[in-house]
């Protein structure tokens, strides 16, 4: 009898101790699995900083160093087409017969008359010398989603994107729910970071976003009016996006999004592997008790 009121005790402590204490095991393994996600998400985001770092500070500047050389190959060649004689030297030596000078006049008839040619036909090449073409790889937002297309074709669940209201390429233009976050990050601009899980058709991922703000003049150069863009620019994609950008303006969101199931279900595992010991360790707990309880009652007799 007093074995039978014993375990009507300390059966529902037990299962309440075990149950508070899976409650809080299975949170705290979830919330580690979601912390190691949200990690790797700020890894990817870093990468694609790195890279958008990179392509300023050294592609761009390249580029522009490239052109500066051939401008002034360009800026000696005229110089030198313009130094060029373009009559003929008349000051014949007095001392030449006359046959002589009339071969040396002639001669320079014929030099005048070839190399009139030769400026004739590179005449305007040198313009093409030029690199004039626009070159999106020097963009950094280019840049950065090229480099991370190439991760996506071995790991295609995770996902990069530089989101914006009003983007220059059309890829990057914001969805809806990208929309809200950079309409979020415009309405309280001292908020630099957020994350949250959402569902997606492959399954929970957790988004990472930072706000993409215009915080440099060269950023206008290309976006602040259509008639300012270079002309290259404006052949690829146009007049019709990408422009009236305006100093420290939030103009888009660095979203990364990295899948939830996978650590999700490795948490799951975990958890009920760990729920097999606590009923095992219940079991124990339950039987010692249970035999100490009789010993004790035994001894008293």
């Amino acid at each position: 009898m007093k074995l039978l009121k014993f375990n009507l005790v300390f059966i529902p402590v037990l299962l309440l101790c075990f149950g508070a204490i899976g409650y809080v095991t299975e949170q705290a393994l979830v919330e580690s699995a979601r912390e190691h996600v949200e990690q790797n998400a700020r890894i990817i985001m870093e990468a694609a900083l790195s890279s958008r770092t990179y392509t300023t500070k050294q592609v761009a500047p390249l580029l522009q160093q490239k052109n500066f050389k051939l401008q002034t190959a360009v800026a000696e060649l005229r110089k030198t087409i313009e130094e060029v004689p373009k009559s003929i030297d008349q000051n014949v030596p007095n001392d030449l017969r006359a046959g002589v000078k009339r071969g040396f006049l002639l001669g320079q008839q014929h030099a005048l008359s070839a190399l009139e040619d030769f400026l004739n036909s590179i005449k305007g090449k040198s313009d093409e010398l030029l690199d004039t073409e626009f070159h999106p790889q020097s963009v950094p937002a280019f840049a950065a989603t090229e480099i991370f297309g190439y991760l996506r074709e071995k790991f295609p669940n995770y996902f990069y994107k530089e989101a914006t209201l009003n983007p220059t390429n059309p890829r990057d233009r914001a969805t809806d729910w990208e929309t809200d976050i950079v309409n979020q990050f415009r309405g309280d601009t001292a908020h630099h970071e957020m994350s949250a899980a959402r569902d997606t058709p492959n399954g929970v991922s957790l988004f990472l976003a930072r706000p993409i703000t215009v915080n440099n003049v060269s950023c206008l150069e290309c976006h602040s009016t259509a008639d300012k863009a270079p002309v290259e620019m404006i052949k690829l994609y146009g007049t019709a996006n990408g422009f009236d950008w305006k100093l420290n303006d939030i103009i888009g969101a660095q979203v990364v999004s990295v899948p939830l199931a996978v650590p999700l279900q490795a948490a799951q595992a975990a958890f009920i592997n760990l729920l097999w010991w606590f009923i095992g360790a219940f079991l124990v707990i339950l039987f010692v008790a249970n035999i100490m309880v009789l010993a004790l009652a035994r001894v008293k007799r």
